[in-house]
């Protein structure tokens, strides 16, 4: 299947030129994205799965994106304009005027020395023009090797939800300051709720994982996933939890970095970083944070951001110190930084903000496998758990400046295993980490060389990370 066409820069420039002539703004930019995506989703209730894929009872719909948004304005007045459909032609902005910019600013980014003039194409550029002829059956297929995996796993396991879409999308950027751009993007992405029950006590699970390409998503991976979470979140809570080592999984990494976040963008996240370490080691000389908008394979990867501004990795954690700040182009140039292409838009009736793109924690050399045996009495934390706590809060600042950030504490409910001497002793089916910011980075002692990366939302990667110094405890 393929997406709508995108409109040239002939015609961005044309359009342009004709808002301009009607709104007298000082500068103008458009913004045009299509894509399509085909949705399946399946009957919970199936199971065991038919022999055919073709049998599996599912819906199958088709979701087109076309739209369009426009920025105009100047040093005093702004305009923001967003509608579906194809772009207007240039005799079609006859309801604009003069008088269509209200009070506000609009400053627009010009074109980077490191970039030529004109479409600068992705590395996945064309991808949103193309789809396997392929895509329904392999779809199916993987739903159906989902659920007969877990069936194998799990007899008792119950698929609740099951939704898999796989598109492609690709976006044009025009402005009057000479920006151009294009970024063509694919992506696969795959969200199940499951639940099961034993010896009466209920658990549930879910699991959503995302991928550059469909075929890169493994059904006996995610079946292992699902029916491994459930055992657990099924499982009696252990007599007595330790106090001592917390091995968290790659999944529970990525959910801990994703609440860092704010502390990693912008100036005031960069100040705030440089607060936390108070005169200290922000964490081990091992710990690397990165963030990477043109990471090789990555599912968000582009050589451009949303406002045409070229990409680059970022090391905002280097040796466990604070390294640069992730600043857009508005910032290039504070306090001696560079800014990095990182002006991401939600969706095209969205203004682009500030956000991460492949936001990581750099894999080490240790194996994974030997981090969690090497458990002398702790807990192996393995994901969140369903529908509970996962959040951050950052002390408000009481006199303007960027916050204090000492007292930064995070909460996370997850599901795990009780470990000594590397020997499991029971399942944790519900338990709390809890600590402070500073605890969280500074209590780094081992990184694992697990690197993976989860849809959080856009993507975030973590290996097996061996924490202490957090406080963990059982919930009911």
């Amino acid at each position: 299947m393929k997406s709508a066409r995108l409109p040239g820069t002939r015609s961005l420039k044309l359009a342009l030129g004709a808002v301009r002539e009607r709104t007298g703004a000082a500068g103008a930019e458009l913004y045009v994205k299509v894509g399509r995506t085909r949705r399946i989703e399946i009957d919970p209730w199936t199971t065991p799965p038919p022999a055919d894929p073709d049998d599996l009872p599912a819906q199958v719909s088709i979701l087109d994106e076309r739209g369009w948004a426009l920025r105009a304005g100047g040093a005093n007045r702004a305009l923001f304009l967003a509608d579906s459909g194809p772009l207007p032609e240039p005799n079609g902005w006859k309801r604009l005027s003069r008088h269509s910019p209200r009070p506000g600013t609009l400053r627009l980014p010009a074109p980077s020395s490191e970039t030529s003039p004109g479409i600068t194409p992705s590395a996945s550029a064309g991808a949103g023009e193309r789809e396997p002829d392929d895509e329904e059956a392999a779809g199916l297929a993987l739903l159906q090797g989902v659920l007969r995996g877990l069936g194998e796993r799990m007899p008792e396991a119950r698929l609740i939800r099951g939704r898999l879409d796989c598109g492609a999308s690709a976006a044009v950027l025009a402005s009057t300051t000479g920006v151009t751009g294009r970024t063509a993007l694919r992506l696969a992405t795959v969200e199940l709720d499951s639940a099961a029950s034993r010896d009466g006590r209920l658990g549930h699970c879910r699991l959503y994982r995302a991928a550059s390409n469909l075929h890169l998503l493994s059904a006996d991976s995610i079946a292992s996933e699902i029916a491994e979470r459930l055992t657990l979140a099924t499982a009696p809570a252990p007599p007595f939890l330790p106090a001592g080592e917390v091995a968290v999984s790659p999944a529970l990494g990525c959910y801990l970095l994703a609440l860092l976040a704010p502390l990693l963008r912008g100036r005031n996240g960069w100040r705030r970083l440089r607060k936390l370490g108070a005169d200290r080691p922000l964490g081990p000389p091992q710990l690397q944070i990165v963030d990477d908008g043109a990471l090789d394979a990555g599912w968000m990867s582009a050589a451009l951001d949303d406002e045409g501004v070229p990409t680059r990795a970022v090391a905002l954690v280097h040796d466990g110190e604070p390294g640069e700040p992730l600043l857009s182009w508005e910032d290039d140039g504070w306090s001696g930084f560079a800014a990095a292409g990182c002006r991401r838009r939600s969706g095209w009736r969205a203004l682009p903000e500030l956000c991460h793109s492949h936001l990581y924690i750099a894999g080490g050399s240790e194996p994974a496998e030997s981090i969690r045996t090497g458990i002398v009495h702790g807990c192996y934390l393995l994901d969140r758990a369903h529908d509970g706590q996962c959040h951050a809060t950052f002390e408000p600042s009481t006199n303007g400046s960027a916050g204090r950030l000492g007292e930064g504490h995070f909460e996370v409910d997850a599901i795990g295993l009780v470990i000594r001497r590397g020997a499991v002793l029971g399942e944790a089916p519900r338990v709390r980490l809890t600590g402070s910011v500073r605890q969280l980075l500074q209590g780094i002692r081992a990184i694992g060389d697990d690197l993976r990366f989860l849809p959080a939302p856009g993507a975030v990667g973590a290996p097996t990370l061996l924490l202490t110094g957090l406080q963990v405890e059982a919930i009911g």
